[in-house]
């Protein structure tokens, strides 16, 4: 028994060291290539169409590093940090989404704000936001026009009739979409459209456990409180109108790389717009399981500093594992 018992024990520990070893020459062929040899999205998700897909995405990119938002960091702080980082436009001045300014330097409060795309008071109070991580989530966060900001509120996107506020990139004004809400809207250019979409794919897959947290200005506009579909049909048809009019454009492609390096998780509709389809567009009866053909297309290639993040994190499994071995 004696015997049994260690061969046993030894054999635990060969299985562990071999475990270490080919995860430490994972590691070497990742720092020399960085290429095709992390999970992409499509990897395991085959097979899963609707709410499964959307459950199994929010699980992929849900855990992240969490940004503060609070009065701890100014506006100032994300806009020096952050947004020139994420935000920058090739020809040297900040990308705003809602309005034509180009400002090379933060300059104020008065004039640019750092502002949530899907408002946080859609989940929150004002006394309990930084209790919920999406506050600071840069993938919902922009650099915006103060005048735009204020226009916009606590509105939740829509098509508008007759403008209340219109200064050629944003509009305000009552919602003429059929057959959805008709209360007041904020309506990005059409340039824009589709990352704004995305951007509310992004937020009710990633941030599905809120499912139930969604307040009255949430529920009674674009959201729902159930997991899936997350959205009302009539908010759910004119986003899905906007994510195909308006494609991925590199803007977006290069920001949600960008925000990576940051806070570690990204949008995976940025990365694999089909996923939209199969989750509430033209394909949610269908299994997503894409050709290998298509996948060969969309298979990411990894920066350097993304590279870096899943080393260390493969690192401190591979000590854990030693430390085991050394047990």
């Amino acid at each position: 028994m004696a015997k049994n018992r260690k061969k046993s024990k030894k054999n635990r520990k060969t299985k562990i060291f071999l475990g270490i070893l080919t995860a430490i020459f994972a590691i070497f062929l990742t720092f020399f290539y960085g290429k095709n040899l992390l999970p992409a999205y499509h990897k395991n998700l085959d097979g899963l169409n609707a709410a499964s897909l959307k459950t199994a995405l929010h699980k992929r990119i849900r855990s992240h590093k969490t940004l503060d938002f609070s009065d701890n960091t100014s506006a100032r702080y994300w806009w020096d940090n952050y947004f020139v980082k994420t935000d920058w436009h090739p020809d040297g001045y900040f990308w705003d989404m809602y309005s034509d300014n180009k400002h090379e330097t933060y300059i104020g409060g008065d004039l640019q704000n750092r502002e949530h795309c899907m408002p946080r008071s859609w989940w929150g109070t004002k006394d309990k936001y930084s209790s919920f991580d999406a506050n600071g989530d840069l993938h919902n966060l922009f650099p915006s026009d103060y005048k735009a900001n204020s226009a916009k509120a606590n509105f939740p996107l829509g098509e508008v009739g007759i403008a209340k506020f219109d200064n050629n990139s944003s509009k305000v004004g009552q919602n003429t979409y059929p057959n959805g809400y008709k209360g007041m809207v904020f309506e990005p250019s059409d340039e824009y459209k589709g990352d704004f979409a995305r951007i509310y794919f992004y937020m009710i897959t990633c941030y599905e456990d809120y499912a139930w947290h969604w307040r009255n200005d949430a529920t009674k506009s674009m959201l729902s409180n159930e997991r899936y579909p997350g959205l009302q049909l009539w908010a759910q048809d004119m986003l899905l109108k906007w994510h195909r009019q308006d494609p991925v454009s590199e803007k977006e492609r290069r920001r949600n790389s960008e925000v990576f390096k940051i806070q570690h998780n990204r949008n995976p509709f940025v990365d694999e717009p089909e996923l939209v389809e199969y989750i509430w567009g033209n394909k949610k009866h269908l299994a997503y399981n894409l050709p290998e053909s298509e996948k060969e297309e969309i298979n990411y290639t990894y920066t350097k500093d993304e590279v870096a993040y899943y080393l260390s994190q493969a690192k401190e499994k591979i000590g854990i594992l030693i430390s085991r071995f050394a047990k």
